[in-house]
């Protein structure tokens, strides 16, 4: 198709960080059970991930315009962090946003969004063109709502048609720039692993560890949850953790809590898991790493009140993948 691209979802100079010493990275695939070494430029990538179909062209300007700029900034940034340097306010920024899309523009992030648009569509109706959201309602106390829909849905392999895969791809771009902004608002530590550890990537980075109390089939969890803690590695060496409150300031780890960060990095992905050792990958791979991909399950649940027809609720979370109980393992106070 003309205009077509190859588009990295996983940048490459994001995965180079955690290749062999000549580039190539280790790629296990969870479909296949293939373990392979490849070069950055051809994994972590999709076909025409963030091209906009506008019916008669492609257009390529999400690519263009937002990440190739974005994605520029990373290198000289975590090359600061390596030599034990402090980021600027600029510099952390600049990261808070490289790390915000990493959570939004995942293949499977994007058809997660894709098929939350649907449930609406089919459960709600679409709505018109011109349309604004009228001013909340006032609830009380003694209002009661009862659940009238409750579905859950596992995220499709295959992306949507042209309409809500283009609606899906701009709320990427909002929804990274908020998510950057709350990002810089919690508290961040760069864990570093000791000689002879390292971290991997898989193609869901940015994971969320729900607090010990968290129900899953209750409620979704985020970043700025109460209690969740989150974990994206930076390089093979280097993993920022970011809290809602103040974490220990100590970046020292041992192998045991490395493992258990990168676990976190097999219960949260898709498809791909990438390292720059074969052997980690397969020892690895004994953890929950099934054949099959580790599809993520949306929830729509919706609330009436009987008295009131105009009065309802809507809850829509995607059900995280990483349990409360993983927490337990993990480098924090």
């Amino acid at each position: 198709m003309p205009g077509s691209q190859w588009q990295h979802y996983l940048p490459e100079v994001y995965l180079r960080r955690f290749g062999v010493a000549g580039g190539e990275v280790w790629r296990y695939d969870r479909i296949d059970g293939a373990l392979k070494l490849l070069p950055p430029r051809v994994i972590g990538a999709e076909r025409d991930l963030y091209a906009q179909w506008d019916g008669r062209d492609l257009s390529q300007e999400i690519e263009k315009k937002w990440f190739s700029p974005l994605d520029s900034k990373y290198g000289p940034i975590v090359r600061k962090i390596l030599r034990r340097e402090l980021a600027n306010a600029a510099e952390r920024r600049h990261l808070a946003n490289f790390v915000a899309y990493l959570r939004v523009r995942t293949p499977a992030a994007i058809r997660e969004t894709e098929l939350r648009l649907k449930q609406f569509d089919t459960e709600i109706g679409p709505l018109p063109k011109e349309w604004s959201c009228p001013p909340q309602p006032k609830l009380n106390s003694n209002d009661v709502f009862f659940v009238s829909k409750d579905r859950v849905d596992v995220v499709s392999r295959e992306r949507s048609d042209a309409a809500v895969r283009n609606e899906a791809l701009r709320l990427m771009i909002t929804t990274g720039m908020q998510l950057a902004e709350a990002l810089l608002s919690l508290d961040w530590v760069m864990l570093v692993a000791p000689r002879g550890r390292s971290f991997v990537v898989g193609d869901n980075p940015f994971a969320v560890v729900p607090q010990s109390s968290h129900e899953v089939d209750m409620g979704g969890i985020g970043p700025l949850s109460s209690g969740a803690v989150t974990f994206v590695p930076l390089d093979a060496t280097i993993c920022l953790r970011m809290g809602t409150v103040s974490l220990t300031r100590s970046g020292a780890l041992d192998g045991a809590a490395v493992r258990a960060i990168n676990e976190c990095q097999v219960f949260n992905g898709e498809r791909y898991l990438f390292g720059q050792s074969d052997a980690l990958l397969k020892r690895l791979i004994g953890v929950g790493l099934g054949k099959g991909p580790n599809l993520a399950e949306v929830a729509f649940r919706e609330a009436t009140n009987p008295e009131d027809a105009t009065l309802g609720l809507i809850h829509t979370f995607t059900k995280s993948k990483i349990s409360p109980s993983h927490r337990n393992r993990l480098p924090l106070p």
